[in-house]
């Protein structure tokens, strides 16, 4: 209770004075990614360039010429959360809130941009949630990432990486491939990684199976409860209309998995499609999505189309406004008894594409989401939107955002899910530190109302980060 307190006055004195507290570093470079192996500090070989008080972490180099070097880095995430009528009430619930911390430790080394060697270290702790902790919320200490890149010219401008080992796996639009940033620890897989690259196109092949997280000190394993396998490709195009598209197939086995149909294995391909791009002031991002294969005895035809659109508007000074859109279906099972099982599975999704409680997932649902952004300067930015959420078929429930099943949809011909309303406002103090006040309220629909617990969901967050 004591460190929600800490937040809480964090928080105050952030929003009240909308002064940092202390003097913040020159913003002269990007800033720092939510993939942090995609992060180069090879500029960093021109001293003059080293404006950060960081920057002798960052840049290590062991020979004269700073062709190897080292790089060090980190995250640490102290997160407060309230949730009143968690999953509108079914599960025990917390009157107080709970208090989540995350730590993560990385080094990088490279060797005359021919050889790589990532290594990451994350922590999660969890105190005061009555229940104790979930599944993703607390691990003394375990390999998040280690992975080695062995890169090759392949003729030309293009070039083949060969990766392999622990690894975080994002792609495209991050809606069904990500790293699971919402919860307090991320996911990764074991894997390997072929890619090739050229100006225009990045083509990538690869073998993975992910990371099962246990509660011990370096006890994290992949089993042989899921694997999956693919190759991704994505092309810019250069045309005004659609200038950028991703091709890709994705196969996946998953072990005694649980849909409203029943529990079986399943083999699952999946065929989709991704037109992205900017056109002035209009950006857009569109996927298409088919799967098939099979859940036991049955037959999988499942299918998936998501999009987000938005138009930026400039203000005064600094300030921009973005209205956007999000409108997505994923499709739910028609009958169970037909010897089919049309429920999307959208494999490893993106939680905060939906919101930071998201007390639905994507399997099942038409879902509708206006949204309005506002960056008011460098320091302040603040996003509103209200979701509306519908089930695809009257055959099937409603999920998680970890796929599992929530509620059965078999007894209940009510379409209506409920309604959610969110506001999230930040304040970036510079670019290593930043603090965020997030709200959201879930008014249960008739699908909801009409189960054994039907109660609205309030949801609190205030969550601090600092990265170097």
């Amino acid at each position: 209770m004591r460190q929600s307190i800490c937040i809480y006055l964090i928080l105050a004195a952030v929003f009240l004075t909308g002064t940092p507290l202390w003097v913040s570093a020159k913003a002269d470079r990007p800033s720092y990614n939510q993939s942090r192996y995609e992060e180069d500090y090879s500029f960093l070989r021109d001293a003059s360039r080293r404006t950060d008080y960081l920057d002798s972490l960052k840049f290590i180099p062991a020979d004269e010429r700073g062709e190897i070097y080292f790089s060090i880095g980190g995250e640490t995430r102290q997160h407060f959360e309230y949730i009143d009528n968690e999953n509108w009430g079914a599960r025990s619930q917390d009157d107080n809130g709970w208090y989540l911390q995350r730590y993560l430790l990385h080094t990088d080394f490279h060797v005359r941009d021919r050889f790589r060697l990532f290594f990451q270290l994350q922590t999660g702790t969890e105190s005061g949630r009555a229940g104790g902790p979930r599944g993703v919320d607390e691990d003394r200490m375990d390999v998040n990432q280690l992975f080695a890149d062995f890169k090759i010219s392949g003729g030309g401008s293009s070039d083949f990486t060969l990766r392999f080992g622990r690894q975080e796996i994002v792609f495209g639009a991050r809606r069904f491939f990500n790293y699971r940033e919402r919860p307090n620890l991320r996911l990764s897989h074991d894997a390997a990684m072929l890619t090739w690259q050229d100006a225009a196109t990045t083509v990538t092949g690869f073998v993975a199976r992910p990371v099962q997280i246990s509660r011990d000190f370096f006890d994290n394993n992949s089993g042989n409860e899921q694997s999956w396998w693919g190759l991704y490709g994505v092309h810019k195009t250069g045309w005004s209309v659609f200038p950028n598209f991703d091709l890709y197939y994705v196969g996946l086995n998953h072990e005694a998995h649980a849909f409203d149909q029943g529990v079986a294995n399943e083999t699952r391909h999946t065929l989709g499609t991704r037109l992205w791009g900017e056109e002035g002031a209009l950006d857009y991002d569109v996927e298409f999505v088919y799967q098939f294969g099979t859940f036991g005895d049955s037959q999988i035809r499942a299918w998936a189309v998501a999009s987000d659109t938005g138009y930026t508007v400039p203000l005064a000074g600094e300030r921009s406004a973005r209205l956007s859109v999000r409108a997505d279906v994923y499709s739910g099972d028609n009958n169970r008894n037909d010897g089919d099982l049309n429920a999307f599975n959208p494999m490893f999704p993106k939680g905060k594409h939906i919101s930071q409680s998201a007390p639905v997932g994507l399997i099942n649902t038409y879902q509708l989401q206006p949204r309005i952004t506002l960056k008011w300067d460098r320091h302040w930015s603040a996003t509103a939107s209200a979701m509306f959420v519908w089930r695809e078929s009257l055959n099937d429930g409603v999920y998680s955002i970890g796929n599992g099943l929530l509620r059965t949809g078999q007894q209940n011909r009510s379409r209506y899910v409920g309604t959610q309303q969110e506001v999230e406002v930040k304040y970036q103090f510079d670019r290593h530190l930043d603090i965020k006040a997030i709200y959201n309220y879930f008014e249960s629909g008739s699908f909801i109302e009409q189960g054994p617990f039907g109660k609205d969901i309030v949801y609190w967050s205030g969550m601090l980060t600092y990265r170097f």
